[in-house]
């Protein structure tokens, strides 16, 4: 399937459907949006028409309905109609709005769904969008048609303006106002800038960096871990952290990224490094509102291990884990944080310069993807944009809640390596579609 089977139709800018107040005009950033990169997080939807009766028939209601509401998205997102400022401390929200694509595909959606993930996206993103960085346009929206009568939405927003959990609450927001356009506009805060101020410069730019490398042209697979597998790692972990009394029973995601970062540095005569980026909302409710939206997770890093054969995944989880209830248990979140990014200089600026691997696991899993609903049904599928960096790792649970898919990012001979791993084949299978 090549790209020539897409043909553009429109091409939209959205604006807010109200203007931004003044007061609101400068949205400074935190130490959270500093230490992500300007590139987009990339999320797409699919709704077949056989599995939405109620999905309009006519494409032209479609977008008017997808255009009408994420305009009213917008007055309540308001940074994600602006722009991002060369001093890369603030974004102006100046209401230059979002970009809304529409495109038909000549073929039927069936037709991509067991294809190589990378030709669809080819096809449902906007063109060499995806994880790619931006300053201005921080939505970019693309409405599908296909000739099957279904539709497939390819969203793209700036990961300098929300994470994870903010984008889900982004794309439920704008299904909200698509399923009820009378619903009143809610208001959202974006002032983690005035409780957790940005860091440093030189310090920020190792972590920038080290999230946005790509020396190395790098492909990305996608693996899946079935509940039972999860069930079966999660026992076998359990059973190597000793007697019952120091027992780890680590969680799905723990176990299922651990086991694959195991798996990717085995293949490796390099020391390594796994960190992982945790959202921190729990902790931090007592210094931010409700109505917060916008960055609040951070990178923990496991102690380096030398040889590869040393990795121990009860061990590792352990650690973690101790990273983690160091910041439950601070006073002051601030200080412990600016802390922690002074060893993460040091750790990354070495991957910098190929002393050692750092492998980065985000996870999506227990956002509320699943319940997206524009007003004919959920998504019958969804999947993340490639991530064209490397050793990167994203999961996400599976469609139906019954797994977690992972997201793997490699250079193509580590990539060659890990697919013929026989103890990734024995909890997990390859997925060569969507």
């Amino acid at each position: 399937m090549a790209a020539s089977r897409l043909a553009l139709i429109s091409k939209k800018i959205i604006k807010p459907s109200s203007p931004t107040p003044l007061s609101h005009r400068i949205k400074k950033h935190s130490i959270f949006d500093q230490l992500n990169p300007c590139s987009y997080i990339s999320f797409g939807m699919f709704f077949p028409k056989q599995y939405n009766p109620t999905l309009p028939v006519d494409p032209t209601h479609i977008s008017t309905i997808l255009e009408n509401s994420l305009s009213r998205a917008l007055t309540s997102y308001y940074p994600l109609a602006g722009t991002i400022r060369d001093d890369g401390l603030h974004v102006e929200c100046n209401d230059v709005g979002a970009k809304f694509l529409e495109a038909k595909i000549d073929c039927p959606m069936s037709e991509i769904f067991n294809r190589n993930s990378a030709k669809a996206e080819e096809l449902i993103f906007p063109t060499d969008l995806p994880w790619t960085p931006s300053k201005e346009n921080l939505v970019v929206a693309q409405l599908n048609h296909f000739n099957c009568g279904g539709i497939s939405i390819g969203l793209c927003v700036s990961h300098k303006i929300v994470d994870g959990s903010s984008l889900t609450n982004f794309i439920n927001h704008w299904a909200a106002m698509a399923r009820n356009p009378s619903a009143p506009i809610p208001s959202f805060q974006f002032d983690g800038g005035s409780h957790f101020p940005p860091v440093s410069s030189p310090r920020a730019e190792a972590i920038l960096k080290s999230k946005t490398r790509g020396n190395h042209p790098c492909i990305s697979n996608k693996y899946f871990f079935s509940r039972s597998k999860i069930n079966s790692l999660k026992a076998m972990i359990a059973a190597e952290s000793g007697t019952k009394s120091s027992s780890i029973v680590p969680t799905s995601v723990e176990a299922a990224s651990a086991f694959v970062y195991k798996c990717i540095a085995s293949n490796s005569t390099r020391p390594s490094i796994f960190t992982q980026s945790v959202n921190l909302r729990p902790i931090m409710k007592k210094w931010l509102p409700e109505e917060f939206q916008g960055n609040a997770s951070f990178l923990f890093m496991a102690p380096e291990i030398a040889d590869p054969a040393d990795i121990k995944l009860h061990r590792l989880i352990s650690e973690l884990r101790k990273e983690k209830q160091m910041y439950w248990e601070t006073k002051n979140l601030m200080s412990t944080m600016l802390e922690k990014v002074k060893s993460l200089q040091n750790q990354l600026e070495r991957d910098h310069d190929d002393e050692v691997d750092v492998y980065k696991c985000t996870s999506l899993c227990k956002f509320n993807f699943r319940d997206i609903d524009y007003g004919w049904g959920s998504p019958r599928r969804m999947c993340l944009g490639s991530v064209p960096i490397n050793k990167r790792i994203l999961l996400m649970d599976s469609q139906n809640g019954d797994g977690i898919e992972l997201l793997v990012s490699l250079k193509q001979e580590d990539m060659s390596a890990l697919e013929t791993n026989s103890n990734l084949l024995e909890f997990a299978s390859p997925s060569l579609g969507l």
